[in-house]
């Protein structure tokens, strides 16, 4: 038999509040076994991450542990209980026979030291290294995580490195000690699809290499199946369902569990929208689930779009006249600067890109980080001024408008940000956020009737009247995004660009905004540019799909084409980098 190297017996995690008690992690148990993945999903507030730091004991107030064991097999101190340990026999312990991979690599690494000294700092406290012998680990730790040019990272600050990058770093840092447990905090969440698989096949190769466990926290289904022997499911603090990944995703048992598995969008159907959590569960007014009478099977029938309604729609919307036409445009970055700051050299970021957009039509970008999507849509706003080319909105090259017509044009084209926490002001009600685009383009005769189309906008968005006067940091993401969503619409826009608006939110979330924003278009009438790393994303979202890579659009046409059959290798590796352990299985289990 596998020895045991965690046992969490009834472990019991609370928060203080002004409302009292908040129970974050409620009486769980379970055991990790030496050489083991066992993966943990849920959605945000399900307790996942907090069982994580439990164990890890690096809870901050208001957070403490009132109930349970941490049973673990120490290799230096044998069997000991994680709770009762004092903080200097736990600091002995923790980064050196338990690590942490953080889900935020830039808030995680220290922005003021190089990448070098935080790794090496380890080695120095744990393996009592020279400064000469833990740099040269170091060195040899950056070439196992397969950084590229060991030296140049070593003595790069985290500011100036990729998230891929960064991510490489903190698994260094958190494997330098050879831990027996490895806890990885939702590793791959905000990362290209095609770098979460290198992360992934990378943590599988170091498991091998070390020996170690590893606990591996995601809220996506999909990336669990890719690297988990073992599957809990968490909600609301509680484990609703565990067991083998194999048994969990071909024969879920709870609803929640079936829900999660759904709700990602599917690269083999085209659905009308995308099952949700609720459609699976209802909850009491207690909060316990009640299993819906869906048959999933039935469900997932209901929801595809047939052959003949694909066509008609894509017949209409070709028929017509392109709202937006961009040709042969150029957008450059200065790269480096001669002594009197001239530019002497510079990235082409957007390279000779030519495409139509059409009215009523949702035209996907895809592309990983660094290809030129996001500088493209700002191009296109002249939010960043591009070097040449012409952009065409309903006949006008908008590249020659001066700053008033653009301005004013700038109510008829909107722009849906990546981080919708960024983009709102921290000082600002949501209510005053979303009234302020109409007071500056003059729409509505008061604020008082500016104030009733704010709740429209709100109660359209899936929200009400008393969110108003809330601020940003009382929501959250996902109803963050639905804020800027209502944002944006508030000055009834004929074009939407959304650049990433999806990609840090749960899968759960992401299927309820996904929903939403084709509703609205539906509803609206606008037309829509949808930008995401995520390729099953945007094949569920748009109507035809271009692929950048390197400031180039390698491949332009239908979702649904490119997908079945893609031209180039670049967009074969896209696909092919989507996890597909969960999307095989979920196709097994239709009827669950």
């Amino acid at each position: 038999m596998t020895a045991m190297l965690l046992d969490v017996k009834n472990l019991r995690t609370e928060f203080s509040a002004e409302e009292g008690k908040v129970l974050a992690v409620n009486s769980i148990s379970f055991q990790v076994q030496k050489g083991e993945t066992v993966g943990i999903v849920g959605e945000s507030g399900s307790g996942k991450s907090v069982t994580a730091l439990s164990i890890m004991r690096l809870l901050s107030s208001p957070g403490k542990i009132t109930g349970g064991e941490l049973l673990f097999h120490s290799a230096s101190q044998g069997a000991v209980d994680l709770i009762k340990l004092s903080e200097k026999h736990i600091r002995k312990i923790r980064g050196n026979e338990m690590a942490m991979v953080f889900q935020e690599p830039m808030t995680a690494l220290n922005p003021v030291f190089t990448c070098g000294n935080q790794v090496i700092e380890s080695l120095i406290l744990h393996k009592k290294l020279s400064k000469a012998a833990a740099k040269k680990r170091c060195l040899e730790l950056f070439r196992e995580v397969q950084l590229d040019s060991p030296e140049r990272i070593y003595k790069s600050y985290p500011h100036q490195l990729s998230g891929g990058q960064k991510q490489r770093v903190l698994i260094a840092m958190a494997i330098c000690c050879n831990p027996d447990l490895l806890i990885a905090d939702e590793p791959t969440t905000s990362l290209d699809v095609t770098v979460q698989k290198t992360i992934l096949s990378l943590l599988r190769r170091l498991q091998q290499q070390h020996g170690m466990s590893i606990l591996f926290i995601s809220h996506d289904l999909g990336v669990i199946a890719e690297i988990a022997d073992r599957v809990l499911v968490m909600y609301k603090g509680e484990i609703v369902e565990q067991g083998s990944v194999k048994e969990v995703f071909n024969a879920p048992k709870h609803p929640y569990t079936k829900g999660l598995l759904a709700c990602r969008p599917p690269l083999d159907l085209r659905l009308k929208r995308l099952p949700v959590i609720t459609d699976f569960m209802t909850p009491s007014s207690t909060g316990v689930l009640h299993e819906s009478a869906v048959n999933v099977e039935q469900f997932r029938k209901a929801l595809q779009v047939s052959t003949q309604e694909r066509k008609l729609r894509l017949d209409k919307l070709y028929a017509q006249t392109p709202l937006l036409q961009v040709k042969n445009l150029n957008t450059s970055y200065p790269t480096s600067k001669g002594l009197f700051g001239k530019v002497t050299s510079c990235t082409k970021a957007v390279d000779g890109v030519s495409f139509d957009v059409y009215p009523g039509e949702i035209l996907g970008l895809v592309g990983e980080s660094g290809c030129g999507k996001t500088t493209l849509s700002r191009s296109i706003l002249r939010l960043i001024e591009p070097n040449s080319g012409e952009v065409f909105y309903k006949g006008k090259n908008i590249l020659q408008l001066d700053d008033n017509s653009m301005r004013k044009l700038r109510k008829e084209i909107q722009l849906i940000f990546q981080d919708p926490y960024s983009s709102l002001n921290p000082r600002m009600t949501i209510g005053k956020a979303i009234m302020e685009p109409m007071q500056v383009h003059g729409l509505y005769a008061s604020d008082v009737e500016r104030r009733k189309k704010v709740i429209e906008l709100l109660e359209r968005v899936s929200m009400n009247e008393s969110h108003f006067n809330r601020y940003p940091h009382e929501f959250s993401g996902g109803q963050r995004q639905r804020v800027c969503i209502a944002r944006a619409l508030s000055v009834q826009p004929q074009f939407i660009i959304c650049d990433e608006p999806v990609s840090a939110l749960d899968v759960s979330v992401q299927a309820q905004v996904l929903n939403l924003l084709r509703e609205l278009r539906d509803d609206f009438g606008f037309t829509c540019i949808f930008i995401s790393h995520d390729l099953s994303v945007v094949k569920f979202m748009s109507d035809r799909m271009m692929v950048m890579h390197k400031g180039k659009i390698v491949e332009l046409g239908d979702a649904d084409a490119i997908y079945a059959a893609p031209k180039s290798a670049y967009t074969q590796a896209l696909i092919a980098a989507i996890p597909s352990g969960g999307l095989d299985l979920r196709n097994e289990v239709s009827s669950f």
